[in-house]
């Protein structure tokens, strides 16, 4: 999927993601989800006005309601969308993740249009903008004139179709047998309905340059998707710039990140080393500040998760991604307002000052907050990456390449890089810790160090300054390793 809103924006909407609550916890089970879809769809058709009451749904809600009930066993409710909420579901289902129009996708939905309505199959594509009409066409149909025919040898003329002034001929340019069927009953549909169009239609997806459509078609569509409260994937990887983080943290702390990173390595040993009073969340500092912004801030946050899940390639039907996705923004907010409203109070220790917690949630966007996170897990990872070739656990070329892919946010390749050269030095349970910290969100083992440790290791979001220093500590353990090998 793809906002679409910049990160910044804290306009309110209902639409896309930022139409899901940003507490994971609200998630419902995808069984719960599939049968509630199904009761929801099944509600409308019983109505007595099931189109008036299926106009007034957004159409982002009621794909994913389709979609999750199962569009084949309720294909009544097909004829019943509107035009906006057709041209919706084809923004997705007929597009590919590379942003090239999707035939066999697009086929299959109209195809589904025709089984509940055979007549409305035409109709439908005909809905569409005429772009899209041309680049769902133009790759594959080709038209000829008499004298081209005539000039062709027999098996070239068997190949064609002859439209019924019989001096025009068409091609259909794929070996696919549904996909040849679908554009034969399409065509077929078209000179039944309006000749005048379908000759228009067939002429034109021939000549006109079918990259050229297939842009115009994908300008129509991301600009839709932009009103709808969606992301692009170029602005959700700038969220990852830790460039406002490190001006945040300035502001509030008079602190460079690498001095806050010195300040949290240095307290993460000692028992009393965060007196977080229980911790702080945004939740938390709002109810404290008793202001009238909690909407607003829920909203941004909707709309955080809306770009974080485009970064991390997670489609909106794909629930548990999403519950994920979820759990780690609110998590990484979290710790980006605690590491913001820390304050030094002697050598060892942090305290929370929640006066100044209530003025960061109230002054700074939440993608500050999680920017900050990331500015911070950056230093640590950087800092990490420094103590394991001092140890000796990573060589000189491992720890530059290592260092390149973080810089590079590549860190699926920096845990295939772990595995290769780090578990022959380090072990397999300390590399699976390694790659907790690299993880693109951190990941702190559940237990304690040294606490069961026959049992296997499970591991936990990096959420507050208290997890964060448990993975700091993991991470000391790492760093003093004999190498085994070398």
């Amino acid at each position: 999927m793809a906002s679409r809103l910049s990160s910044d924006s804290s306009q309110a909407s209902d639409h896309g993601l930022t139409s899901f609550a940003w507490q994971a916890d609200n998630l419902p089970t995808p069984l719960e989800e599939e049968r509630n879809a199904r009761a929801f769809l099944d509600g409308i058709l019983a109505s007595e006005n099931a189109a008036a009451e299926l106009s007034t749904l957004e159409p982002s809600f009621i794909r994913h309601v389709v979609l999750t009930a199962g569009v084949e066993d309720h294909l009544e409710i097909l004829p019943l969308l509107n035009r906006d909420q057709l041209t919706h579901i084809m923004d997705f289902e007929g597009w590919d993740a590379t942003g090239q129009i999707s035939l066999a996708g697009a086929a299959r939905w109209l195809q589904l249009h025709k089984q509940a309505k055979p007549e409305e199959l035409f109709g439908r594509f005909r809905e569409f903008e005429e772009e899209f009409q041309m680049a769902m066409l133009g790759p594959v149909i080709e038209t000829y004139d008499l004298e081209a025919f005539e000039k062709m040898g027999q098996e070239e003329q068997d190949a064609l179709l002859r439209l019924p002034c019989g001096e025009v001929f068409y091609k259909i340019k794929s070996e696919d047998p549904e996909l040849r069927q679908f554009i034969e009953e399409l065509v077929t549909q078209a000179l039944a309905k309006d000749i005048e169009y379908a000759y228009s239609m067939l002429a034109h997806a021939s000549y006109l340059p079918p990259n050229e459509q297939e842009s115009l078609a994908l300008r129509f569509r991301n600009a839709r998707l932009e009103e709808e409260g969606f992301v692009s994937p170029e602005d959700s990887a700038r969220l990852f710039l830790a460039g406002a983080g490190e001006e945040a943290i300035l502001r509030w702390t008079s602190a460079s990140v690498g001095a806050l990173a010195e300040n949290i390595l240095a307290t993460a040993d000692s028992n009393e080393g965060f007196l977080s009073l229980g911790g702080m969340t945004i939740e938390k500092a709002l109810a404290a500040g008793n202001h009238e912004s909690a909407a607003g801030v829920a909203a941004s946050l909707s709309r955080l998760a809306n770009t974080v899940a485009v970064a991390a390639g997670v489609d909106g039907d794909n629930r548990q991604g999403l519950r994920l996705v979820l759990a780690h923004t609110k998590g990484y907010c979290n710790l980006g307002l605690e590491l913001l409203a820390s304050e030094a109070t002697r050598e060892t220790t942090l305290k929370l000052d929640f006066e100044k917690a209530k003025r960061v949630v109230t002054t700074e966007h939440p993608s500050v907050l999680f920017k900050v996170s990331i500015a911070i897990m950056d230093e640590l990872r950087r800092r990490m990456i420094d103590s394991l070739e001092h140890a000796g656990v990573m060589d000189a070329e491992t720890a530059q390449q290592a260092r390149r892919l973080v810089f590079a946010r590549k860190f699926g390749l920096v845990m295939n890089l772990l595995d290769f050269k780090v578990v022959p030095v380090a072990g397999f349970e300390a590399t699976e810790v390694l790659k907790g910290m690299f993880n693109r969100f951190p990941l702190c083992p559940a237990v304690a160090v040294g606490e069961n440790a026959d049992e296997c290791m499970t591991f936990k979001p990096v959420y507050d300054l208290a997890t964060l220093a448990g993975l700091v500590r993991w991470m000391r353990q790492i760093r003093h390793l004999a190498p085994t090998v070398h």
